[in-house]
């Protein structure tokens, strides 16, 4: 006849300042240790995915009987207890291979507590009350975020009576993970009149090297304006026509990763001076990128 043995995994969070305390085990009724066991555990894997918010966790239990009942408490409820297996489903793989694995999703109400320090406990129990624990903890690394560096511009560009100025803004953004970890470049533009470019929306720059044809004129195809394609040069071809305001425009940009982590954005500005200044860009005539309006 098999004995049953029964796995209660228990995630609690270490959360100072947290009204959410873990119910202790007294209250339970499981034992932690009895002292006297046929079998061995061990916890394999406890790891945090940012993306999907998940921990995730796994159980190896060797035994010489067969294991006829898992059950798990994620320790911020310690009424709730829930069914774990070893049939393939879920986040289980094989069947009956002795591996359990789970998952929780944090929270919404947790998520600033992520990086906290988290105590995964595992108690292993027979239907002999034979029972054994393991404890793991883990403090999730908060991810990285892109880092944004200086822009590059000219400092003044000067509206024509007719035609448009152009300009290329180039923008240096790097990831300590790696260039496949930026998600989006993209900048807001304050004009002088206090309102916001591109009717409010964030301006994307492209590090494609010029490979998407935004509009044609005159037989001529432009471009984002960039050179490179994937080398962390971020580039947005600007242009100007002579409805356009004059004064200051104020830049911010920014980056987010494939996890969402923001960068810390950086701050530019560049001087409009009216028809008739001196002009350091250069006249051509087609459609504007929209920052400037």
């Amino acid at each position: 006849m098999r004995s049953k043995i029964i796995i209660i995994v228990i995630i609690i969070a270490s959360l100072i300042q947290c009204d959410q305390s873990p119910t202790t085990l007294d209250e339970e009724p499981y034992l932690r240790d009895s002292g006297e066991t046929t079998f061995s555990m061990e916890i394999s894997r406890f790891e945090f995915d940012y993306l999907s918010q998940q921990f995730f966790f796994s159980v190896e239990v060797t035994s010489p009987i067969e294991i006829a009942e898992v059950v798990y408490n994620l320790g911020l409820n310690s009424s709730a207890y829930f069914l774990l297996n070893d049939l393939g489903q879920g986040e289980d793989i094989l069947i009956g291979d002795g591996r359990y694995d789970g998952g929780w999703t944090l929270p919404d109400t947790l998520s600033t507590y992520v990086d906290s320090l988290w105590t995964l406990e595992v108690i292993v129990r027979d239907e002999a009350s034979n029972s054994l624990a393991e404890f793991k903890t883990l403090q999730p690394e908060r991810p990285a975020p892109p880092v944004i560096g200086a822009a590059s511009h000219l400092d003044t560009l000067t509206l024509l009576s007719n035609g448009l100025v152009l300009d290329t803004l180039t923008l240096e953004v790097s990831h300590p993970a790696g260039l496949d970890e930026i998600r989006d470049v993209s900048m807001m533009s304050l004009k002088p009149d206090g309102s916001y470019a591109n009717q409010g929306q964030p301006i994307p720059l492209y590090d494609d090297g010029g490979s998407v044809i935004f509009y044609s004129f005159g037989g001529i195809d432009f471009t984002s304006g960039d050179s490179l394609a994937n080398d962390g040069v971020y580039s947005l071809l600007l242009a100007l026509d002579p409805t356009n305001l004059s004064g200051i425009y104020h830049w911010t940009f920014n980056s987010r990763s494939w996890l969402g982590i923001e960068a810390i954005p950086v701050i530019d500005s560049i001087v409009v001076l009216p028809a008739g200044s001196l002009s350091r860009g250069q006249s051509k005539e087609f459609e504007q990128s929209g920052v400037f309006k």
